[in-house]
């Protein structure tokens, strides 16, 4: 009866550790699909590293809000263009 015992101990024991181990695995996997579609969303806020050294420039405005015209056409530089003919009759 022991010998029994026993070895329904062990099957209950790799039973479990093989449902641990399917678990961590499937939480592994989960982890990495939830990476890389983090990398590959651009609107994401929750992709900004920490240790970046360079200036980042983070826009919290709506998506409405992106897509438009930030400087109105009233503002701004307008130059006159006109050409100059390079090539002199000596």
């Amino acid at each position: 009866m022991t010998f029994f015992a026993f070895l329904f101990k062990f099957a209950f024991f790799l039973f479990i550790a093989f449902l641990v181990f399917i678990l961590w695995l499937a939480y592994r996997f989960y982890k990495q699909v939830t990476r890389v579609r983090r990398q590959f969303n651009p609107y994401d806020y929750q992709q900004q590293e920490a240790n970046s050294t360079e200036n980042t420039i983070i826009d919290n405005r709506p998506m409405e809000e992106r897509h438009k015209q930030v400087i109105p056409d009233s503002e701004g530089e307008y130059v006159d263009f006109t050409e100059d003919d390079d090539t002199k009759s000596e």
